[in-house]
């Protein structure tokens, strides 16, 4: 299916250059084409980004070894989650040890996981886990991983980084997070006129 772009008004005799204005709130990059404004928010961009590029891969998801292995004693229902899940989690990145009989050690986790988050990310994939279907987990887990990865709101971002995603957003590559929620929204000069009452 043809792509979409967020630029309804852009032909052949239109300026092709995006400009990318900068943020607001730390959190939606405003950006401009022509008579276009378009508000993306940065994270739900980044973690559909993430999200497309590990579903994508063919092979396991490469697992980085922690310095210091995590402990951690999940409840009882969620060790058993992980005890049967383990070969999943171990395809998509993570490494993890039973100790005994309720501990878990997080030895490893998705290359693209900031450690920090590795028990944060481990105790909302046990809840998809126990309640989520079969034959959605991988894609529950990488929505988890791909949101744990993503650049958050009231980040500072690098502006090559915000390029990016405009880039991809503008190109219609990227209009949803792997939630269903849309990552821009665009406003005409018409309709900014409009709302000012140049225009009726």
């Amino acid at each position: 299916m043809a792509q979409t772009s967020l630029f309804p008004e852009a032909a052949p005799d239109a300026p092709a250059a995006v400009r990318v204005v900068g943020e607001v709130m730390r959190t939606y990059i405003v950006a401009e084409r022509g008579d276009t404004m378009l508000l993306i928010d940065k994270h739900a961009a980044h973690e559909r980004m993430n999200f497309d590029r590990l579903k994508a891969r063919s092979g396991p998801i490469m697992s980085q070894t922690l310095l210091t292995p995590e402990p951690w004693r999940p409840d009882r229902e969620d060790f058993e989650a992980l005890e049967e899940n383990r070969a999943l989690l171990s395809e998509l990145g993570f490494e993890l040890d039973s100790y005994g009989d309720e501990d878990v050690i997080v030895r490893g986790v998705p290359d693209d996981l900031d450690p920090a988050q590795a028990i944060p990310a481990l105790e909302e994939i046990c809840g998809k886990l126990r309640r989520g279907r079969r034959d959605l987990m991988r894609d529950e887990i990488l929505q988890t991983i791909s949101c744990k990865a993503a650049i958050k709101a009231g980040w500072d971002t690098d502006p090559a980084e915000l390029m990016v995603l405009v880039e991809k957003v503008v190109s219609g590559e990227i209009k949803y997070c792997p939630h269903g929620r849309p990552v821009a929204v665009s406003l005409t000069r018409k309709e900014l006129d409009r709302q000012f009452k140049r225009i009726v």
